[in-house]
């Protein structure tokens, strides 16, 4: 999956998650290089619809996020060593493939064990520290809010960054990579894209023909984005009406088609509207590639 390092909202509507970034035509193809964009590499085979829209390519992957974080544990650590104290970070789980609710559930798989709620995600490990390093690694999150509020965190003579280590790497590394600007535009364009497919005559039509499917089955919704808000859906204990519910969603999708027909209308869509915004989207491009390269470096000197 990849994610444009935007706000919650996008991130929302690109994935469809409740609770973490693209083509015009035959849905199988891979990204393609939109307007003055930085190329990325094919998406692979069974990727997700979001992945393979053309906004995608100015985006991380979950590959190139695990690389920035990578990086920004290696920053925190050199901090930690300038304040005389070891760091070590426990290793990331295995990666799991995010779940694409872009347009509805369309896994068979999720649906059949969690109905439309997000299967759960693996903890990450937690590494073992000291108070010390509680201290320096977290700087103010660490301590009482009372015992910080009129005095600066130090540690053995040295101020410590109010962030900690860890935040002041985090922000550190990402301020040079910025661009507001371009964030916006791609927040715009993913936001607005998404709500005007809705409007496109052959996804009403085949909203229409998914209804019809779902009536069939005993049930009675307008759209996918209802039945998957539906209130007994996103509370309580996952139930077997909802299983069931998820699953024929599923199947009525994979019957008429309609994520590729989706797909396909919102990926027009974004072409126009990437073509007409192509500069401030090179400049986001281009930024993202550098604080991958800079990431790399940073890894490759560790």
């Amino acid at each position: 999956m990849r994610r444009l390092a935007i706000p919650v909202l996008l991130l929302t509507l690109l994935t469809g998650c409740a609770s973490h970034e693209s083509s015009a035509g035959d849905p199988s193809s891979a990204s393609p290089s939109a307007p003055g964009s930085i190329p990325r590499p094919s998406a692979p085979a069974g990727a997700s619809y979001t992945f393979r829209l053309p906004l995608a390519v100015y985006s991380y992957s979950d590959a190139d996020y695990a690389v920035i974080r990578s990086a920004e544990q290696v920053l925190a650590r050199d901090c930690m060593k300038d304040f005389g104290l070891s760091y070590r970070p426990a290793k990331n789980p295995a990666p799991v493939e995010a779940q694409d609710r872009r347009y509805g559930l369309t896994d068979r798989a999720s649906a059949e064990r969690y109905g439309y709620r997000v299967p759960p995600r693996p903890e990450a490990p937690k590494a073992k520290l000291t108070e010390d390093q509680i201290k320096v690694l977290y700087g103010n999150r660490s301590a009482p809010a009372a015992a910080v509020k009129n005095s600066e965190l130090r540690y053995r003579g040295r101020k410590v960054p109010d962030e900690g280590c860890l935040g002041a790497a985090v922000l550190g590394f990402r301020k040079p990579y910025e661009d507001e600007t371009g964030a916006e535009v791609a927040s715009r364009i993913s936001t607005a894209s998404y709500e005007n497919s809705q409007k496109v005559p052959e996804v009403r039509a085949v909203f229409g023909k998914w209804s019809s499917c779902m009536k069939q089955k005993g049930y009675d919704y307008a759209s996918p984005m209802a039945a998957m808000a539906a209130p007994a859906f996103v509370r309580g204990k996952v139930s077997a009406v909802e299983k069931d519910t998820a699953e024929a969603d599923v199947s009525c999708k994979e019957r008429t088609g309609l994520a590729d027909v989706w797909f396909a209308a919102e990926s027009s869509i974004q072409k126009d509207m990437i073509e007409a915004e192509a500069e401030a989207l090179r400049r986001l491009g281009e930024l993202h590639e550098k604080k991958l390269r800079a990431a790399r470096k940073i890894l490759a000197g560790s």
